[in-house]
């Protein structure tokens, strides 16, 4: 290999593409090529080794008390910490004819020591470490408005008024303050009069002018802080249907903020979404706002926002496009007789590409059932059409099963929590990640209740319940050449997000999403604050590989699945996974041993 391409191959491993020019010659002066045939063992704990290891070809297993923990192959390294504390508790043995670069102990730690970057990269933690591979992989491509925050826009000058000011003088103020937003300052309340309502209770109700503006305001005047996300506030205007907000600072409101500011800053699409949603006035108008979800799922993705947020807004406008299917759906006088939840991935705000659907009706006591099953039926037929996939399970309001009345499911709730079978943990699990998006949602909490109080007094139950984290194998072993496609919902996603759903049961946390479950088990304390940190982060990283490979799918018209081909991610992406697949064999020794299950049958 020449010096060039010798160069070119080391600038491609991070954190080597941190060295200066001086410092990469030295370590091209410092390299050697050296061989080693299968079963060669090159690091154990009586033989550490004095080079830093830079796969060319060839694959090399590492273990731990004899179970394989990594996988190494071509541009991988090792093993930095042997060298760093001269001390290890693996094993990393050649399992194909090796060819690497072997750089010498004391030029490793030399530029560990001059260059901070190369050195810090070594040092941290997994969780930091793959958080700066997500800013290597993802960084340059970042867009501005991820970090934006309201300070950053202009903040219009508000026009503020007392509650016993009079309409006409309110108007007259505003017509001076060049705004058509009236802010009334009510004790620490604030409300807001906009056009809008000046025309209905002016033109329409005939109101009179020397009345209090306070008698036409609405409130609450919904506001967010001036240091907030403006992504947040794109949220919040999403979800209440507004066009601004109120700018507060100390606790005072000191601006406006404008939809049209923050849409222009964002220039993307999910408002169109929601705009379309809140005037459909039919459910063929509203089947075409969802189909245009992945429009605005493609949008976010390119400008390289973070998963969770995009997660976020679409969970919001699928909220919405349930409740207006129900409105559209149901009959008036069967509304607040029932409850519609979402479960599963969407219940817990984690769904972004339509994979399938997961939903139930509660059903007041006092009605019968049969009554709503031809709206349910219908219910789940025009979800269908409007790209939600029919379930596989049939975990849908058209399914009996799932639509029944308050007190039949909280007899469910009863027979699931005996565990008779693997079916009623796993109906347990999708009912546990429930929301109420329509309807009297006070009948969802009642059984909400009901499942806490039953399942919280069965020690034996949450242990059978939480055995599903380990259902799956986690695929240390994707980067050797026969295993090149991956399921990364059963190798990762779906390990932490029964781990953490099982820990979220048992302590009584009513979180749904799995990053809330996560901070809320950290602050009781239930996992360590380092553990907490490797969950959110790996999260991020499984998210975004799926999320990557659902939208390739739809690019090229292909069936959604979890499937990742391996060979086709970049080094970085690799080098995450490997990290990431650690971390979720690490938490999967914590459930077994949190709820014992090693002792289980």
């Amino acid at each position: 290999m020449s010096l060039h391409s010798q160069e070119a191959f080391i600038k491609e491993i991070h954190p080597f593409d941190k060295l200066t020019k001086n410092e990469l010659n030295s370590v091209i002066k410092n390299i050697a090529i050296a061989y080693y045939p299968k079963e060669s063992i090159l690091i154990s704990e009586t033989k550490i080794s004095d080079s830093f290891f830079m796969i060319i070809k060839g694959e090399v297993n590492e273990y731990n008390n004899d179970e394989l923990t990594f996988t190494y192959h071509k541009q991988d390294t090792f093993d930095a910490d042997s060298l760093i504390y001269h001390k290890t508790k693996s094993r990393f043995e050649v399992t194909e004819d090796l060819i690497c670069y072997e750089l010498k102990k004391e030029i490793f730690l030399q530029l560990m020591k001059e260059n901070k970057a190369f050195g810090k990269f070594f040092l941290k933690t997994l969780s930091e470490r793959l958080q700066t591979l997500k800013n290597k992989e993802y960084g340059s491509d970042i867009s501005s408005f991820m970090f934006a925050k309201v300070s950053d826009l202009y903040i219009h000058k508000p026009c503020i008024v007392e509650p016993t000011t009079s309409i006409e003088d309110a108007v007259r103020k505003s017509m001076e303050d060049t705004t058509s937003t009236i802010i009334v300052k009510n004790g620490d309340e604030y409300g807001v009069v906009t056009d809008t309502i000046l025309k209905k209770e002016l033109l329409l109700s005939k109101k009179r002018l020397d009345l209090p503006i306070l008698e036409i305001a609405k409130f609450p005047f919904i506001s967010v802080k001036k240091d907030d996300f403006l992504f947040s506030v794109l949220l919040t205007i999403v979800k209440h249907n507004i066009k601004r907000v109120g700018v507060m600072e100390n606790g005072e409101i000191i601006g406006l903020l404008k939809q049209a500011d923050i849409l222009s800053y964002f220039s993307n699409h999910s408002h169109i979404v929601a705009m379309k949603i809140a005037r459909a006035t039919t459910i063929e108008e509203l089947m075409h706002a969802s189909k245009d979800m992945n429009k605005t799922i493609k949008l976010l993705y390119s400008k390289s926002l973070k998963t969770e947020y995009i997660a976020q807004m679409v969970a919001e406008l699928n909220s919405k496009i349930y409740t207006k299917l129900f409105d559209f759906v149901f009959p008036k006088e069967l509304q607040d007789k029932c409850a519609l939840l979402v479960m599963g991935s969407e219940g817990r705000d984690e769904q972004i590409i339509k994979t399938d659907q997961d939903n139930a009706l509660i059903i007041s006591n006092t009605e019968d059932p049969a009554t709503f099953y031809p709206y349910a039926e219908i219910f789940t037929e025009k979800l269908i059409s409007f790209g939600f996939p029919r379930c596989e399970g049939n975990i849908m309001v058209s399914n009996p099963y799932w639509c029944k009345t308050e007190k039949e499911f909280e007899q469910q709730v009863e027979k699931w929590s005996a565990g008779s079978n693997m079916e009623d943990y796993m109906n347990l699990a999708i009912f546990f990640d429930a929301k109420c998006v329509a309807g009297d949602c006070s009948l969802f909490t009642k059984v909400e209740n009901k499942l806490f109080e039953t399942v919280g007094q069965r020690d034996v139950f949450l242990a059978f319940f939480a055995k599903a984290t380990l259902a799956f194998k986690t695929p240390i072993g994707i980067f050797s050449s026969l295993e090149d496609i991956i399921d990364i919902k059963k190798g990762g996603i779906f390990a932490i997000v029964q781990g953490v759903r099982s820990l979220a049961l048992e302590n009584n946390i009513q979180e749904n999403r799995t990053m809330d479950r996560i901070k809320a088990l950290k602050k009781l304390n239930v996992i360590e604050e380092e553990l907490a940190c490797e969950l959110v982060e790996v999260c991020g990283v499984l998210s975004r590989l799926r999320l990557q490979t659902h939208i390739n799918r739809l690019k090229e018209d292909k069936p959604i699945d979890n499937l990742v081909d391996v060979s086709s991610l970049s080094k970085i992406e690799r080098d995450m996974l490997k990290d990431s697949f650690i971390i979720v064999n690490k938490f999967k020794k914590f459930i077994s041993h949190h709820f014992h299950l090693d002792g289980l049958n």
